[in-house]
């Protein structure tokens, strides 16, 4: 099993997944997905900084400036239109989350989200959507393999 998200989607899914109140099994089965989830940030989180790397400003000992909104790096004026546009296609690149050996925990996850009843509005309910949409292709898939 499979789940497809857009890396700018991967905050939010990781926030929304951990912030469901659960019961004791299906938070076990939320952790086997929360898991692969952290992988994908990380993953994220390194190929920015690589950019921030290569367009950032750096102090006299080679290290990154971090921007006065604390929110990341100082970008060089004369890189800032490459830098955006660069960061801008990695937001937009497709990450394959694969379940490996907790495909069944994955596929009950995705039970847990069709029958989860918390309260959720505006961007919790966009990420769920979006869950609920990859969700459901995998089940479909599934259902014509049968």
């Amino acid at each position: 099993m499979k789940i497809t998200l857009k890396n700018y989607e991967l905050s939010a899914a990781l926030l929304f997944i951990q912030e469901m109140a659960l019961k004791a099994a299906d938070s076990r089965h939320r952790s086997k997905f929360k898991s692969s989830l952290i992988e994908a940030v990380k993953g994220l989180q390194e190929s920015e900084l690589e950019l921030y790397e290569l367009y950032g400003e750096k102090d006299s000992e080679g290290q990154l400036i971090i921007n006065e909104e604390k929110t990341g790096y100082e970008i060089k004026a004369e890189n800032r239109h490459q830098f955006y546009q660069e960061m801008n296609v990695l937001l937009d690149e497709e990450v394959v989350i694969k379940s490996g050996l907790y495909a069944k925990n994955f596929e009950k996850f995705g039970q847990v989200l069709a029958n989860y009843d918390g309260v959720i509005s505006g961007k919790e309910a966009d990420i769920y959507d979006r869950l609920m949409d990859e969700f459901e292709k995998q089940e479909e898939k599934q259902d014509v393999k049968d």
